[in-house]
């Protein structure tokens, strides 16, 4: 409802209005570039640069249904645009939003570690979560670590709602395997050094 408000008083100019949206959202727009590029300098700028964006352009905006997942989404094509012009910027990755461009990825850091087991648990999982498609990472992130809905991913990623649930279902899906496939090798490890 906030984030409403904001938008409305900042679409009638109000200039503090977009200061409150940019520091709302600035942490997680940042986490959330990120996960297509390290250079946290570069990422600074797309943001800073999205936010005057939508200051020049707030006479033609309308009300997203969900400020948040807008920012988000408009970041991403932001960052793409901008990935484009760099002189380093390598052919054969695409940044039309495809599976080559997106790089998500999972690390430690991301889950709260109170013990030993489940830091190792932890590990393990944000190692598996690494092994996943770049999609499903992309969408697993925005799902589970941006509390996102499966309309507003799907707004973000440019993709149909249906296609989010099957990006989710195969998460899971080679989650369950390679969760197997750990346990199995595991297991047959254990057996050598047990015989």
């Amino acid at each position: 409802m906030r984030d409403s408000q904001l938008w409305k008083d900042l679409v009638l100019g109000n200039e503090q209005a977009l200061g409150s949206l940019m520091r709302l959202h600035y942490r997680s727009l940042l986490n959330y570039g990120q996960k297509f590029i390290r250079d946290e300098e570069f990422l600074k700028d797309c943001i800073q640069e999205l936010f005057i964006e939508i200051w020049n352009r707030k006479l033609t905006l309308s009300s997203p249904d969900n400020v948040k997942a807008y920012l988000f989404s408009s970041l991403r094509r932001k960052i793409y645009r901008e990935v484009n012009k760099l002189p380093l910027f390598s052919p054969h990755e695409s940044a039309d939003g495809g599976d080559s461009s997106v790089h998500v990825e999972f690390s430690p850091e991301w889950w709260l570690i109170e013990e030993e087991s489940l830091a190792e648990r932890t590990q393990k999982m944000g190692y598996l979560l690494n092994l996943l498609p770049k999609r499903q990472r992309e969408v697993i992130y925005l799902k589970y670590y941006q509390e996102l809905s499966r309309e507003e991913i799907a707004q973000v990623m440019t993709i149909s709602p249906q296609t989010v649930s099957n990006l989710i279902q195969l998460a899971f899906m080679n989650l369950r395997d390679r969760m197997k496939t750990v346990a199995i090798s595991l297991l047959a490890i254990l057996g050598l050094f047990l015989s």
